[in-house]
């Protein structure tokens, strides 16, 4: 309608007499008493939105009691945590979740960086640990994946700290070698815990595996069984989980008497990618070894494609074992020898620990960095 049509309407409206023009008022005024009357406007007009501190004030209990209580945390009396949520729900009371994330420049996201999923069971296990550890303390997580990428490993921690992350756990990725990112995450005051491929020096929490003590028994286990020709295929030397079994192969051959010097190892920088490089370098030694030693499951699985597409018997012809205790060990024939890790439990520990420097860090208080160490558990099959 017009502008024009509107002016029109309203002075047609009033062309009638004085006394018409009392009674017309007055019969828009008896209207809008009958609706104020019915009460259609006075909820909207005296609706209050509720605070912690109101709830706070009306329990008699402190603002952080009643942000735990409505946040099920567990640490608060079951009652006193049922009376907070009865009083929240008598008073509608709706979190302001805009002024409480600008309050704390935190959301209660937990980002995971891993190296990959879709091909090692490991991670999706530790995942598992760490979903259920978080979901305990109200936190969700949200999994980035770097596909062993340092350049994508960077980007996904920037983010997570530009989108307000609570911390993050982290995975590295097998090119990375520079940990700058890691300490403007910590400077920025997210928290930061390793989990699994650490990094040693670096001044953050880590949950990991023995490596060396790992790879130490796999291979005395071996020379044990009279396997005295063993081979190693190696991950990146500058991951640290790589270097340290690694170091754990060498001083079980040294404690065993084998010759340090002729262990016969090949680096394989991009993981499975370069098994078939190391078999073919193998076979042109002039006496191959009798067992190859995987720094991984997947890793053993394409050695043992490889082996047999050249027409070879595992174990009677050469063993390989691998190192995780991924369920393919199970699947492929033959089943391979691995050293089993506890995914699961290294995440839930890695999770634990990440909420409790959180927390901490809410409440500006220092908490020394913990490493906590797992050990791994041999787990012999047919392949040696």
């Amino acid at each position: 309608m017009t502008q024009l049509k509107i002016k029109k309407r309203f002075r047609n409206r009033f062309q009638f007499s004085k006394t018409g023009r009392i009674a017309y008022i007055l019969c828009v005024i008896l209207s809008i008493h009958k609706i104020f009357s019915r009460g259609e406007f006075a909820g909207h007009m005296r609706k209050k939105n509720y605070t912690i501190t109101d709830l706070s004030i009306k329990l008699g209990v402190s603002k952080s009691t009643v942000s735990r209580a409505l946040k099920d945390h567990p640490d608060v009396n079951p009652k006193t945590r049922a009376r907070v949520k009865a009083l929240a729900e008598e008073l509608n009371y709706q979190p302001n979740l805009l002024a409480s994330g600008l309050a704390s420049k935190k959301s209660s996201i937990i980002g995971v960086i891993v190296p990959e999923i879709s091909r090692q069971h490991f991670f999706a296990a530790a995942l598992e640990g760490i979903q259920s550890e978080a979901k305990k303390s109200g936190y969700t997580i949200m999994i980035c994946q770097s596909d062993e990428s340092f350049e994508e490993e960077v980007k996904q921690s920037q983010i997570l700290r530009n989108n307000r992350a609570a911390g993050v756990l982290m995975s590295l990725s097998r090119e990375t070698q520079n940990h700058n990112h890691i300490l403007n995450l910590k400077d920025s005051g997210v928290p930061v815990v390793l989990f699994d491929r650490g990094a040693e020096g670096l001044d953050v929490s880590q949950v990991i595996v023995d490596d060396f003590k790992g790879a130490y028994e796999l291979t005395a286990y071996l020379l044990e069984k009279g396997y005295d020709d063993i081979a190693y295929f190696s991950g990146p030397m500058n991951l640290e989980i790589s270097r340290k079994r690694y170091e754990g192969y060498i001083q079980a051959l040294r404690d065993y008497g084998q010759r340090v010097s002729e262990a016969k190892v090949y680096e394989c920088e991009r993981l499975s990618l370069d098994v078939r490089d190391a078999i073919r370098k193998v076979f042109l030694e002039e006496n191959p070894p009798k067992v190859i030693m995987c720094m991984h499951d997947y890793m053993a699985v394409e050695v043992i494609k490889r082996l047999q597409q050249r027409g070879l018997n595992v174990p009677n012809d050469i063993a390989v074992t691998g190192f995780a205790g991924d369920p393919i060990t199970d699947i492929i024939t033959p089943r391979i020898t691995t050293m089993e890790q506890p995914a699961f439990e290294i995440g839930r520990a890695a999770a634990a620990q990440l909420i409790k420097e959180i927390k901490i860090e809410e409440e500006e208080e220092v908490l020394p960095h913990e490493i906590k160490v797992f050990e791994t558990k041999l787990d012999v099959k047919e392949s040696t």
